[in-house]
């Protein structure tokens, strides 16, 4: 008899989530207008898919990251 190999294991990266503009707005702590009113002016990344606006958490914290005041 042979030894049986095991399935190679796979890792595979989670789909990132993308957060609605409400959903942002509770993360930062603001309001969904105020996200609708300066996601353009303030650079925060966000897809558009239709007439509807996503953001992906990793993008924000990293845009967060670039506003940082020491």
């Amino acid at each position: 008899m042979t030894p049986h190999d095991p399935a190679p294991t796979t890792t595979r990266t989670p789909p990132a989530t993308l957060m609605t503009p409400e959903e942002l707005a509770e993360y930062l702590g603001m309001t969904p207008r105020w996200i609708f009113r300066n996601h353009q002016a303030l650079g925060i990344p966000a897809f558009q898919i239709g007439r509807t606006l996503r953001f992906r958490r990793e993008d924000v914290e990293a845009w967060l990251e670039t506003r940082r005041q020491v």
